[in-house]
């Protein structure tokens, strides 16, 4: 059975706060819209491990035109990016 999208985006929320208290801060409510850095979410290195993190647990092959505020910048975008991958079997 496909990940639905709110599954990956509750799996998102799951590693971002698992992050953020890891790294000694309080994990921050986001909305799915929400830009993660402009959010206070997680630093810039934070957000690094994030993505790293993500690409890990997907099977992502990251390229530098995938790292973008379109594409990675809130749950719902990386979500997307998840399900868009997977779809063309990218991932």
């Amino acid at each position: 059975m496909p990940e639905q999208r709110s599954d990956i985006i509750a799996d998102l929320r799951a590693i971002l706060a698992d992050l953020s208290r890891r790294l000694g801060h309080d994990p921050v409510p986001l909305a799915e819209t929400d830009i993660i850095p402009d959010a206070g979410a997680l630093d810039s290195a934070g957000l690094l491990e994030f993505v790293v993190l993500i690409d890990e647990k997907y099977d992502l092959v990251l390229e530098p035109e995938d790292m973008t505020i379109d594409t990675l910048g809130s749950l719902g975008a990386i979500a997307d990016f998840i399900l868009a991958r997977k779809k063309s079997g990218r991932a």
